[in-house]
């Protein structure tokens, strides 16, 4: 007796065309249906831009450029025109300035010698008897207190300088030399004997005013700039000494070791130091004089 073969034991046979079903698939419906969903909802939406938006929006955007563009072109051919001008004013500045300086250094070589002058006069008017001739010694010496004259002579030269772009502090005050720093050496040097002081040829007096304005360091409200060279007449040797053992000296070498500050001192054989600018009278009274009624003026 034959037995039946069951239905789940028999092979399926396959369609010819099923594996081509998914490629008719695919070039027929290339859009997801969520897409396609989406794209209809946005299309029945009243705020769906018209057909011609997207090409005025880009015409929008190009007329933008151009008009950026052209205020870019604009400014630039300015500044281009401007520039000669802009140079020509400072260099006319510039050249005003150096004039007016040159002017200045003659006015002052001119009070110079008309000062001398008055002296030599002054001194062959006195100096006629023994009383004359210590009053005039007494005047060159006052004159030497006060700066009034130009001095020669022995002494002791202080040099201070910031320190270099790439020392120890660079970018902050305490690389550069500080009006209190020149303040504390003009007094250790007066205090070491110095009968006579300048800075980068200003010659300092009782008055002399040592300021810092922004990064410009100002003596007698005359702007300098480092290094800063002090002179002070007087015994090399003691002043050496004396300045060398003082506390500024070592603050100083402190500083040398910290910030990267050079300083250093050395003795001259001869300094020479100017006049000073000139003094303002404050104070004064007449000599005594008879009068035409015999009295004193």
């Amino acid at each position: 007796m034959r037995v039946r073969p069951r239905l789940l034991d028999t092979p399926m046979k396959r369609r010819a065309d099923e594996s081509m079903s998914l490629l008719v698939d695919l070039s027929a419906q290339s859009l997801d249906p969520g897409y396609a969903e989406a794209a209809a909802r946005r299309a029945q939406s009243p705020n769906a831009q018209a057909p011609g938006a997207e090409p005025r929006r880009g015409a929008l955007l190009a007329l933008g450029v151009l008009a950026a563009t052209l205020v870019i072109i604009v400014a630039a051919v300015q500044a281009h025109v401007r520039a000669p001008a802009a140079a020509r004013t400072r260099a006319d500045l510039v050249t005003t300035v150096d004039r007016e300086n040159r002017a200045v250094d003659a006015l002052a070589r001119q009070v110079d010698d008309l000062r001398n002058q008055v002296g030599r006069l002054r001194d062959a008017q006195i100096s006629g008897s023994a009383s004359g001739a210590a009053l005039a010694a007494q005047l060159r010496a006052e004159e030497l207190a006060s700066g009034a004259v130009a001095v020669s002579g022995p002494g002791l030269q202080v040099t201070l300088d910031d320190a270099p772009p790439a020392g120890a502090g660079a970018g902050t005050s305490g690389n550069r030399v500080l009006d209190r720093d020149l303040q504390a050496v003009v007094n250790a040097l007066w205090a070491a004997g110095a009968e006579a002081v300048a800075i980068n040829g200003e010659r300092l007096t009782a008055q002399s005013a040592i300021r810092q304005a922004g990064d410009a360091i100002l003596v007698d409200f005359q702007p300098l700039s480092p290094p800063y060279h002090l002179a002070a007449i007087g015994d090399p040797v003691e002043l050496e000494t004396s300045f060398g053992a003082s506390d500024t000296a070592a603050k100083l070498r402190d500083y040398v070791q910290l910030y990267g500050l050079r300083f250093g001192y050395s003795r001259e054989s001869t300094l020479q130091l100017p006049a000073s600018a000139g003094e303002s009278l404050h104070f004064a009274r007449p000599l005594p004089s008879h009068s035409a009624r015999g009295g004193t003026g």
